[in-house]
């Protein structure tokens, strides 16, 4: 298991280039980790659990 930051921002620094994997995809991610990511943005809007707040997670398009 994923260690747990404080913020998005700090999972996101620490790791960023394990994102590589996702390149062209849009992701949704959160202090745990990547909750969602598809190439279709909408798909990956569907995948975030309704129970995560809206202001609880980060998109973001990997361009990595």
């Amino acid at each position: 298991m994923e260690a747990e930051y404080p913020r998005a921002n700090q999972w996101y620094k620490a790791n960023r280039r394990e994102l590589k994997k996702y390149r062209g995809e849009g992701i949704a991610y959160n202090h745990q980790g990547v909750i969602s990511h598809d190439r279709d943005y909408r798909k990956m809007k569907d995948g975030i659990p309704a129970d995560i707040p809206k202001l609880g997670y980060v998109l973001d398009r990997m361009h990595i």
